[in-house]
């Protein structure tokens, strides 16, 4: 900084204090700084179009990961399998018990986030199957082997189980 006498500093310090001004020069930097900067300047606003849909699809992971974890406590804790209404009602109670958590500590809880928490409990409870058909060892250790051998026997490579009623998709 150059060597400026009193009254230059002085002279300095009463254009940056100047209400009128938006910026002020410094002639060291040799350049306007601005005084303020609002913060509509600062931070990008984010943008609306693919909010909802990632707000709706994260919603639909907690909700799947909820139904999975609903399931390996029906069949670990409680020893509750097949396809009866008992089954398909201890799946929904605990699976919503576990959204509600889920949603609370990851703080998922406006409509759009219901829906796809919703969306991903039904979407994990009719297909959740055919992860046992995609990893039949890893599913072994996180349910039971019984378990997997069960659902092999009564389902089929990418179907939908409904209320014990086993529908193919695929052409498998």
């Amino acid at each position: 900084m150059a060597n400026m006498g009193q009254t230059d500093f002085n002279a300095r310090i009463k254009r940056i204090k100047n209400p009128r001004n938006n910026s002020y020069y410094d002639p060291d930097l040799q350049m306007h700084i601005p005084k303020r900067v609002t913060r509509a300047k600062i931070e990008k606003p984010p943008s609306k179009s693919n909010e909802a849909m990632s707000a709706f699809l994260v919603s639909m992971v907690i909700g799947s990961t909820a139904m999975f974890g609903a399931q390996v406590l029906r069949v670990r804790y409680f020893g509750l399998s097949g396809g009866n209404s008992v089954v398909t009602f201890t799946d929904l109670l605990v699976g919503l018990w576990l959204v509600l958590i889920l949603s609370a500590l990851m703080q998922r809880r406006q409509l759009i986030g219901r829906l796809g928490q919703v969306a991903g409990l039904c979407v994990m409870m009719v297909t959740g199957h055919n992860l046992i058909w995609k990893w039949p060892d890893l599913m072994s250790k996180i349910y039971t082997p019984e378990y997997v051998a069960e659902i092999q026997a009564t389902t089929k490579v990418q179907s939908i189980v409904i209320q014990g009623n086993v529908y193919a998709l695929g052409t498998n």
